[in-house]
């Protein structure tokens, strides 16, 4: 079986260097495609592997400059991985559930901007007690496929007149349920749910916090 993944790459020593290289001679294969130029950082896309071979020897080409890549797979978006490149060596140095919910459902009802809060919340708790329990090794072209993410996390979110109820299932999807408090008894309401559309988080590596503030989220890794 064959797998897809998205590719961030970023020169950390040296932000600037990678706008004076054509993405296309980073290419090795036939495999890969460039995809964009984002704040700085590349992205490409490639089939069956991912960019660890190209970046291993752009690494090798500028031996004293520090690059970062974070790989994604298309198929599955469960899961980031972060590896290092200097000087044609490579390291994983994080890996990280890429979560995703569904909250189309209670928007309307809860509002935009406390949905928002209340999903900060969750999302902060979950992960703090959420791990990974075994880090890929550089194997199968820089993407370990075998990983474990054990931990089943609920987390309530509640004001004087909403609650969300957000639970991680598998790997990182959490699925997300609203409630209105009804009146006069204190007893909460499931908020029927419509259609769905799952939102996936974006990971930006040193994001500030005035960028995550205004951050939109849609369906995509980075």
């Amino acid at each position: 079986m064959s797998y897809i993944y998205n590719t961030r790459l970023v020169c950390k020593s040296n932000s600037k260097l990678l706008q004076k290289i054509d993405p296309d001679e980073i290419i090795k294969g036939i495999n890969s495609e460039f995809l964009s130029c984002k704040k700085g950082a590349y992205h490409f896309i490639t089939s069956n592997g991912t960019m660890h071979e190209s970046i291993v020897a752009l690494s090798k080409k500028y031996p004293t400059e520090a690059f970062i890549a974070q790989f994604c797979c298309v198929e599955t978006y469960d899961y980031i991985q972060t590896n290092k490149y200097i000087d044609g060596f490579s390291k994983c140095i994080k890996v990280e559930p890429n979560y995703g919910y569904c909250v189309a459902h209670i928007e309307k009802t809860i509002g935009k901007q406390t949905l928002r809060r209340f999903m900060k919340v969750a999302l902060k708790q979950i992960k703090k007690i959420d791990s990974i329990n075994d880090i890929p090794t550089t194997k199968n072209n820089g993407m370990g496929r075998k990983h474990k993410i054990s931990s089943s996390i609920t987390i309530n979110v509640e004001n004087d007149d909403f609650k969300i109820e957000a639970t991680k299932i598998g790997s990182s999807f959490i699925a997300v349920n609203g409630f209105i408090k009804e009146a006069p008894a204190p007893r909460w309401q499931l908020i029927e749910k419509e259609k769905n559309q799952i939102v996936r988080i974006v990971h930006q590596m040193e994001k500030s916090d005035d960028e995550a503030k205004d951050e939109k989220y849609d369906d995509v890794p980075f």
